[in-house]
């Protein structure tokens, strides 16, 4: 074997050697640590501070790993998992939707973990302008009031439950400008002036959006309809380590400061 067949021989080897090393590089990143992965999770508009953080934690402690956020109404979410038939976790704004999950077969039983509650209060302009003090002002003659869609987000079932419960429900209705599919798009209508009292989750009086410009009435316990929020893995997943990542990082020490940061408190026990 002559010198220069030798030197093709030696080219050859070091060019198998480094195609090796990329290899085994690339399968590396891509394996079961969770890099250069998505998971999606399907969370209501209420939790989009919320899940916007979590969200950029748990990727500073994931390099490779992108959490892709569904934030809507709990009844549209419910929506996309019984057509769309994916993502990874499921965060409704109320147990009730976790629920139909379970009969419906959506999500892992044993993952099921109750985080926080969703608290419902009387939203009002700055100053209570219109004099707001209960349920029963909202029927009042020339007061603007918006709620939730019953059949969209989650306060909007609520709402509907505590009118019901109150028998205001008719009177209340009577005033009603607008009915909206997600709870943020009540803050908004109240914060630009479009109405003059709205139902919405306690939590929402923490943002930005709505601090120092509105006020908040509390509905009596025996009036209101306090919500359990859950979260589970759903079925579709297709990494159920990393979910199970997500949903410990979601309801563990870290998450919980996340939580309580925007207004929840954690359900004890």
């Amino acid at each position: 074997m002559n010198t220069k067949q030798l030197a093709i021989i030696g080219i050859v080897t070091i060019v198998i050697i480094i195609a090796g090393v990329y290899v085994s590089g690339i399968l590396t990143n891509s394996g079961s640590n969770g890099q250069n992965q998505t998971i999606t999770v399907l969370a209501g508009a209420g939790f989009v501070k919320v899940t916007n953080d979590l969200k950029i934690e748990f990727e500073k402690t994931h390099p490779g790993v992108t959490v892709n956020v569904k934030n809507g109404g709990s009844g549209e979410l419910f929506g996309i998992l019984e057509t769309q038939k994916s993502a990874d976790i499921f965060l409704p704004a109320d147990y009730k939707y976790m629920q139909d999950a379970i009969n419906n077969g959506y999500v892992q039983n044993n993952t099921v973990k109750n985080i926080t509650q969703n608290i419902p209060v009387i939203g009002v302009q700055m100053g209570n302008p219109k004099n707001i003090t209960s349920l029963y002002d909202l029927a009042k003659p020339g007061v603007k009031v918006a709620i939730g869609d019953p059949k969209g987000p989650a306060i909007g079932k609520t709402t509907a439950d505590i009118l019901n419960n109150t028998n205001l429900n008719k009177t209340v209705q009577a005033n009603v400008v607008v009915k909206t599919t997600t709870v943020n798009q009540l803050l908004t209508y109240l914060v630009t002036g479009q109405a003059d009292a709205v139902i919405i989750w306690q939590d929402l009086a923490t943002w930005p959006e709505g601090q120092g410009k509105i006020d908040v009435i509390q509905i009596p316990a025996n009036e209101s309809k306090v919500s359990t929020v859950p979260i589970a893995e759903t079925v579709y997943t297709q990494n159920n380590n990393l979910a199970k990542e997500f949903e410990d990082f979601a309801t563990g020490p870290q998450g919980m400061i996340i939580w309580e940061k925007w207004g929840f408190k954690p359900i004890s026990g």
